[in-house]
């Protein structure tokens, strides 16, 4: 539908993808997508031309984002969010599948770095224009180990929004490893631990790094994440989008 807008089908997909993802490479397209490679180049380099998008490289690849001086930028969101949500749950999985990699000892690293956690930070973001999620918190992390496979996150902290105000937070997680197939999934626990709701599987998408198998939906609402693991913590990138809701939130595990 966006496509008339847009001035082609590739476009709409290009303008799409950096708008779930933040930021895209031509060969990327060409594989998540299932699009010839020529004619996704041709539109990336006519978007960048008018001023839409933006290249910079990381090493030999070149990489594209929106670029943040487009005059129409905030008005864009919108529009590619309903384009976004209008989508096929079939369709909405090209837009937020990642290439998985084989990276066993990812699995096992970010699985002994979640038993130590006891402290989370985060903070919160939104891309609409009105209302939304904004703010910052800390809080304490209990664990509760159901065998080897299996550990049980109980968090309860204080949330700051940016106007100030507070008020207190409370999560329940299940995190279940699977060592054969190489997933770690994540389940939340507010209706309780025998009514779990399921979000995604975490797989191996590089030697640092976790991405959601596939996104979850619930209620018109679409989640997908990704695990960053350093020396210092576990990164947890949240990302929603639904009819009300365009946000990213930053959960740092310690």
């Amino acid at each position: 539908m966006l496509d008339i807008l847009c001035g082609s089908k590739n476009a709409q997909r290009i303008l799409t993808f950096l708008f779930v993802n933040g930021k895209c490479y031509g060969s990327q397209l060409h594989r998540l997508l299932k699009t010839p490679l020529t004619p996704l180049q041709k539109t990336l380099m006519r978007l960048e031309k008018g001023g839409i998008i933006a290249s910079y490289f990381e090493g030999k690849t070149r990489l594209y984002q929106f670029n943040p001086a487009f005059p129409l930028l905030t008005e864009l969101e919108p529009l590619l969010r309903k384009s976004y949500l209008l989508l096929s749950p079939e369709e909405k999985k090209k837009y937020s599948v990642f290439k998985r990699e084989s990276g066993g000892q990812i699995i096992t690293t970010v699985w002994e770095r979640l038993k130590q956690i006891r402290h989370l930070t985060f903070h919160a973001q939104t891309r609409c224009k009105e209302g939304g999620w904004n703010g910052k918190g800390k809080g304490e992390v209990i664990i509760t180990p159901e065998g080897d496979k299996v550990l049980i996150f109980q968090e309860k902290g204080t949330w700051r929004g940016e106007q100030g105000q507070e008020f207190d937070f409370s999560n329940v997680f299940r995190w279940t490893l699977d060592p054969k197939t190489k997933m770690i999934a994540l389940e939340h626990l507010r209706h309780g631990w025998n009514r779990p709701i399921f979000l995604f599987h975490l797989v191996p998408s590089g030697n640092q790094s976790l991405e959601s198998l596939d996104s979850h939906l619930c209620e018109g609402d679409t989640y997908f994440g990704r695990i960053y693991c350093d020396q210092h913590s576990l990164r947890l990138n949240w990302r929603v989008i639904g009819p009300k809701k365009n946000e990213e939130m930053d959960y740092y595990y310690s």
